[in-house]
This record gives C-alpha cells, structure tokens and sequence, in this order.
C-alpha cells in the first residue's frame, strides 16, 4: 500500500469516526432529554394525583366512620348504632362527597387506581341506600317481616365489608401509583 492511499484511507476511518461519535451523541442527548421531559411530566402528574387521593381517602374514610361498624353484624345490628334521622344528612354529605372524589380521581388516572375509586363510589351509593333503609326498617319494626329485617341487615353488612375492602384496595393502588417512577414502563 502507497502512502497516498494510507493517507486517505486514514482520513476516510477518522471521518467515519467522528461521525459515529458525533450520531452517538447526538442519540445519548436525545434520550438523556426524553427521560428527563417523562420525568417531569410524571412529576407535575404525581402532585394532582396527591392531592386528589388523600381528598378522596378523607371522604371515604369519613364515610366509613359512620357506617363501618355494620359489617361486624351478620344477624343483627344493635339499634344503637343505627342511623338516627338526625344523622342522614350529614351522612348523605359524606356519600356525595366521596362521588365527586372518586370522579375527579378517575380522571386523574391512573387507569387501575379509577376503577377502583369509582367502585368505591357505588358501594358508597350502595351503602347510604341500606343503612337508612335499615334505619326506616327499624322505626317500622313491628309492621315489617322478619325476612325483610334480616334482609335489609345483610345487604348493610356484605356493603360495609365491600366498602371496607375496596378502601383497602384504593389506598394500595394508590400509594403504588404516587411511588411508580416510570422506570418500569
């Protein structure tokens, strides 16, 4: 081999070098950006979701304080722990309150923690709808059946467990969706 051709064969490696080198970072800038814009769109998504989900987890846990106990009583609830009319509504407040939250949560996503929050929803629906039915049941005591107490007492106490595990259920997902950091997806 000449010393022309060396030379320009020289020359012709160095250029593909320095443009391998110069594509190679060109591609290490580009990702090193993309996953800091993921990162800071995950961020600026996690704070919302904060904010929604210990809202929605105050309202539920509200909620729950007033009717919790119906779930320890499969045959039958003291008349004590009842609803009184009185009580309805505040308690009605505290359902409505836990819908707007769990809608608002839904939208925030993401999509698992939404399923559940809107489920909590329902059971919470499903819950004020037996409580104060099993409370009218109770002010009607002496004209209604025993299958209709024991009924009424049992659609209470499966909602009650329900609503308690799907709580549960919530704050898990939710404490997963604020920690997910993107690296696994």
């Amino acid at each position: 081999m000449d010393a022309g051709l060396a030379a320009v064969l020289g020359a012709l490696a160095g250029s593909v070098a320095t443009i391998g080198a110069a594509l190679a970072t060109g591609w290490a800038q580009r990702e090193g950006a993309r996953i800091a814009a993921r990162s800071e769109h995950r961020r600026e998504r996690r704070e919302p979701r904060h904010s929604l989900y210990r809202e929605l987890l105050g309202a539920a846990t509200a909620f729950e304080k007033m009717v919790g106990h119906y779930e320890f009583f499969d045959i039958e609830v003291p008349e004590d722990l009842l609803l009184r009319d009185e009580d309805i509504p505040d308690f009605l407040q505290k359902q409505v309150a836990v819908e707007k939250l769990a809608v608002e949560v839904a939208l925030a996503g993401p999509k698992n923690v939404g399923e559940v929050a809107l489920s909590l929803a329902k059971l919470s629906d499903e819950l004020f709808k037996y409580a104060v039915a099993l409370s009218a049941v109770l002010a009607e005591r002496q004209e209604t059946e025993q299958r209709t107490w024991q009924f009424t007492t049992q659609k209470v106490t499966s909602a009650s467990k329900r609503y308690s595990r799907t709580l549960s259920q919530f704050v898990s997902l939710a404490q997963a969706a604020l920690d997910d950091d993107g690296s696994l997806s």
